[in-house]
């Protein structure tokens, strides 16, 4: 039997390291690298975002606190479909995965009050 044993020894040991080889490359393979988490508060005020621009990373889980100050305002990113609105005095915090790389505008899209328009920022996701 030990004679056996020590013909297919090698046997397997070559074949468990193929395996754990595997195991290892298809992990890899499935693994999607996802990026770190940023936190911003943002505020809404006489018709200007503060701060006007935001930069992350490609992948960066972003998680906004939007606050409105003086009268009702939203905080709208067209291309990652958030419309997120807070009344005055109010704050709304949410996230989003920023899986897009580029430059997008934020703004107000209230109409209450034609300055609304005005209101405009940057994300920036490098």
């Amino acid at each position: 039997m030990r004679a056996r044993w020590q013909k297919t020894a090698p046997l397997f040991a070559g074949l468990s390291v193929s395996v754990l080889l595997l195991v290892v490359a298809a992990a890899h393979l499935d693994a999607h690298p996802q990026g770190g988490s940023r936190e911003f508060s943002i505020v809404g005020d006489h018709y200007a975002f503060a701060p006007r621009t935001i930069t992350v990373d490609r992948d960066d889980l972003v998680k906004i606190t939007f606050r409105a100050q003086d009268i009702p305002h939203s905080f709208t990113i067209d291309r990652y479909r958030i419309a997120k609105r807070a009344g005055s005095g109010q704050a709304v915090t949410f996230e989003f995965r920023a899986d897009q790389s580029g430059t997008f505008d934020y703004y107000c899209n209230l109409t209450q009050d034609p300055k609304c328009k005005e209101m405009k920022g940057q994300l920036i996701v490098h």
